[in-house]
Formats: structure tokens, sequence, C-alpha cells
């Protein structure tokens, strides 16, 4: 079986959580598309633009427009770097690794949860992923343990993410009615955000 080419990315990524801190360091307690708690996985959800982590909550939490209004969630802007990325944000991408596009996006987490097994299996450290929320966004997922560092420091060690909190409040209404939500068809007609300029080949 071939090798993924994984790219090396530098960019902001966003998170959405109800917590005092974005990231941690143990495996993740409740299953998510990405990890399974049998597996021990520590996945770190966000997304590429700031209203994706939004809609990723909403649906997530299943809250319906009157319960979302009453939610109190911060939004958190990380800065990433990070040197083994699969990228599988496009169709295309996904067609030349031989993957379901459409599984990426699926109400069943098993395809992903597996593909995670396979990421990690060949030193990858991440996946940018199609947003099963908010189509036409894409989704960053890093495995392993981070811890926050103050923003504006420059990390000293691979599992620091400087970040900060930008707000913190309920969605949009526009925003809540815009997420695709479980049961919902993906549209195949929604292109996703080019994320080319935010990754590098690995050198060596």
């Amino acid at each position: 079986m071939a090798g993924f080419g994984f790219r090396r990315f530098r960019g902001t990524a966003y998170r959405a959580t109800t917590y005092d801190t974005p990231v941690w360091v143990r495996p993740n307690r409740r299953p998510g598309r990405w990890s399974r708690p049998r597996d021990k996985v520590v996945a770190q959800y966000c997304c590429l633009d700031p209203a994706a982590p939004y809609a990723e909550f909403v649906r997530s939490e299943d809250l319906q427009e009157e319960e979302a209004a009453e939610a109190r969630i911060g939004l958190w802007q990380l800065r990433i770097t990070e040197g083994a990325v699969l990228d599988i944000s496009s169709e295309e991408h996904a067609d030349e690794l031989g993957l379901d596009w459409a599984a990426l996006t699926s109400d069943d987490w098993s395809y992903c949860q597996e593909l995670t097994g396979r990421v990690l299996d060949q030193g990858g450290r991440g996946v940018i992923a199609p947003s099963a929320a908010l189509p036409g966004s894409s989704s960053l997922v890093l495995f392993g343990p981070r811890s926050e560092l103050v923003w504006g420091l420059h990390p000293r060690l691979s599992i620091q993410v400087p970040a900060r909190e930008l707000v913190s409040g309920a969605p949009r209404p526009g925003l809540i009615r815009a997420t695709r939500r479980h049961g919902d068809p993906f549209p195949t007609e929604v292109a996703p955000e080019p994320v080319e300029h935010l990754l590098d080949p690995i050198e060596g």
C-alpha cells in the first residue's frame, strides 16, 4: 500500500469550546469523527475559518435555534505549525489517495476513525478534511497532545500551541440555519476553499 504524502502546515486555525482551554493532553473520552475512546487517540478538532467551529458545535450537540441562542461558546484562535498533515480537503485529493470522499462527511464515523489509525501508523500528525457541518469549509484535526501557549510567544516544544480566546457568545442565527444537520445530504455542488497556501512539502 502506497504511503500518504504528508505536507507541512503553517497557519491559523479556530476552535469553539465551552472549556477554559482550547487544547488538551489526554485522549478524547467521547467518540468523534476522527477518534474513538478505545484507541486512546488525542484528537484536537479545529477549523480553518472562524465560522465553521460554531457550526461543528451546533451539529455535534444538535442545538436548535432557541437553545443555541443561549449557549456561551468560546472561539479560540490557534497558531499552528505541524510537519506531517494529510490534505484530503478536496475530492480530487481524496481520489488521488484512493479514499472515499463521501465517507469523510458521512454520519457514520467508522471510515474516518479507521483512517486515523492509518495516518498515525505512517507517522502523520493531522488531517485537513471537509467540514461536515459547514460545507465549503475545512477542518484541521491534530493528533497527539498539545498544550496552550500565550499568544505571541514562540513555541519551544512541538506540543505547544499559541492560542487566544477571541470572543465568547452564541452562534449567529444565520449560521445556525446554515449548519448541516445529521441526516442532511452533503451538497456536492459546494466547492471547498483552497488550502494550498497553508501547506509546504516536507524536505528530506
